[in-house]
């Protein structure tokens, strides 16, 4: 008889079909197979769903009185019934008919798409201002001077786009738009100190008379939200006047998107804008998963 060793659980579910040797144990779950016949438990996942994996375990070579063996096979009863009463999800195979859910419909795929949205807006938004209001013909960085068409907030890294957990997004919501481009500038701008946007900040803030520019950059990023929508409650104050012109980008937004995408989506992605910090107010952070370490 041969012995399967186990060592540690998986919360993950297995694929329905699959070999042993295409299990994601990496990290997850690790299992030691010595010179095993492995095509009885193979056939656990290319049988059809009422497949018994102690019965296909009966008929194979292996020791189920082993603890070890015991305990396995009892890992992989467990995710039988996953596999069986729960539909699984995330991308299909390339070769498969089958239409996977998590498309750009998704949620979290739109919420990535709404931050990129908002930033590239308020980016363009904010860089017209400097331009017009502070009109400068150069500024100096770190020693070196940059000319007028220079003097522009730069894209930040992508890390803050991708951070789509539930903690991530509040945090963005919350934020001053100073710290929210304060962040390291993309790699493709070569010729810029990786936090340009951070020095560019502190220099407008000495800069005298520069309060249309720095009051944008005093905002939060959901007032800045609710601006571009055009929430009543703040389109409506003074105390946000700051801010005129960026709902000009939303009102055309279904049009830029209906360029690319179908009405389904854009009407999706605006209604999800409209609803955005409702949504994700409601949603409770997910525990952090702690490894059984015995």
């Amino acid at each position: 008889m041969y012995t399967l060793e186990f060592f540690e659980d998986s919360n993950e579910y297995f694929p329905n079909t699959c070999q042993l040797s295409d299990l994601p144990f990496e990290n997850e779950l690790y299992m030691n197979i010595n010179n095993i016949n492995l095509t009885p438990l193979n056939n656990i996942f290319s049988e059809p769903n009422n497949s018994n994996i102690k019965e296909l375990a009966n008929n194979s070579l292996i020791d189920q009185n082993d603890p070890f063996n015991q305990k396995t096979l009892n890992m992989l009863e467990k995710k039988q019934i996953i596999i069986n009463n729960k539909k699984l999800l995330g991308r299909k195979t390339k070769n498969t008919d089958e239409t996977g859910d998590h498309d750009k419909y998704a949620e979290d795929n739109m919420t990535k798409k709404i931050k990129v949205i908002i930033k590239n807006d308020l980016l363009n938004f904010i860089n017209k201002k400097i331009k017009e209001s502070l009109n400068l013909s150069n500024i100096i960085i770190n020693d070196k001077t940059y000319e007028k068409d220079e003097i522009r907030l730069l894209k930040p890294k992508h890390d803050q786009i991708r951070d789509n957990t539930i903690d991530g997004i509040k945090k963005i919501l919350d934020s001053k738009i100073r710290d929210f481009f304060s962040f390291e500038i993309s790699n493709k701008y070569q010729k810029y100190p990786s936090n340009f946007n951070a020095l560019l900040i502190e220099k407008i803030y000495q800069i005298e008379n520069a309060e249309s520019v720095t009051s944008i950059l005093d905002k939060t990023f959901l007032e800045c939200l609710k601006y571009y929508r055009k929430d009543e409650d703040i389109i409506n104050n003074n105390k946000f006047v700051c801010l005129n012109g960026l709902e000009k980008s939303f009102e055309g937004l279904k049009d830029k998107l209906m360029k690319i995408h179908d009405e389904k989506y854009a009407d999706k992605l605006i209604k999800l804008i409209k609803e955005f910090e409702i949504v994700y107010s409601n949603k409770k952070s997910r525990a952090k998963r702690v490894k059984n370490l015995k």
